[in-house]
């Protein structure tokens, strides 16, 4: 694909490339100028590829852990957990401010599972989901984590006992469903 005068590379492509460049021994200010960008914002999207690269590391030796211990009742630190999931931003920071505002350090994928489905709400006479109370989250956030504990591979038996819930979240939660 080539480019007109003038045009413009997609963020994406344009970061790739510059961290091809400075892969291959570019230096920084070649790159910048290569870019119309400052040294400095080149210095920053390495360290965002570098910071994004080692969470994906983190990310797959979690999982790889979770899936080995195939127990849904095993604690976990809240943010090993949410981290394993893959959420988007907003799920991911609202979760964990909540977490920390109730003082909880620890959880199973039992408990987060749970947070999916319909329970009474105190005081009042109607059920909702756990995580459709958490301030901030909403619909989009709510079927973040449905695809996050869809898409981890948490063992057998977890998957299977999910797998068999997940109907149940279908069932309540279908008019919602993301398009």
């Amino acid at each position: 694909m080539s480019l007109c005068k003038g045009a413009t590379l997609p963020i994406q492509e344009r970061n790739r490339q510059i961290l091809q460049m400075r892969k291959d021994g570019v230096s920084k200010k070649e790159v910048a100028k290569r870019f119309k960008l400052s040294p400095s914002r080149i210095y920053v999207i390495e360290k965002q590829d570098a910071a994004d690269r080692s969470l994906a590391e983190r990310r797959t030796r979690l999982r790889e852990e979770i899936r080995t211990a195939d127990d849904p009742e095993r604690m976990w630190p809240v943010e090993d957990l949410i981290d394993a999931l893959g959420l988007i931003v907003v799920t991911r920071k609202r979760l964990l401010d909540d977490f920390m505002a109730a003082g909880k350090r620890q959880i199973s994928l039992r408990e987060l599972i749970d947070m999916c489905f319909d329970a009474p709400v105190e005081g009042l006479d109607l059920m909702m989901s756990p995580l459709l109370r958490v301030y901030g989250l909403g619909k989009k956030e709510f079927w973040s984590l449905v695809k996050g504990l869809t898409d981890l591979d948490m063992g057998t038996r977890c998957n299977q006992e999910w797998q068999t819930r997940l109907v149940k979240v279908m069932i309540e939660h279908i008019p919602a469903w993301p398009k």
